[in-house]
């Protein structure tokens, strides 16, 4: 898992399907010891419902598929599931304690 900030929203005016009643956001990695930005900002699918500005968790690559075949236990088949690189899987609450 990696560590980003929500920066904004992504609209579409066409969508893939298994995108129907998903949202997507723009979100700036960031490195875990500094919270300083790392890399460039990236879109990803939001399984939480994070809003702007908040801390979040994120996976990329296939692990952003099965995020969303875990919630869709009651369907079997894979083709609903969307073509994402990366999803938000959840939210960083609280304040970082320092050692």
């Amino acid at each position: 898992m990696k560590q980003a900030q929500v920066i904004g929203r992504v609209f579409c005016s066409r969508q893939c399907c298994g995108m129907e009643q998903r949202t997507m956001l723009l979100i700036q990695p960031l490195d875990w010891e500094t919270d300083k930005p790392s890399g460039e900002p990236i879109a990803a699918v939001d399984c939480v419902g994070a809003g702007a500005g908040e801390k979040v968790f994120f996976v990329s690559a296939r692990e952003a598929i099965v995020a969303f075949a875990s919630l869709d236990e009651n369907s079997p088949e894979t083709r609903d599931l969307p073509p994402a690189d990366a999803a938000v899987l959840g939210i960083i609450d609280g304040k970082r304690i320092k050692p």
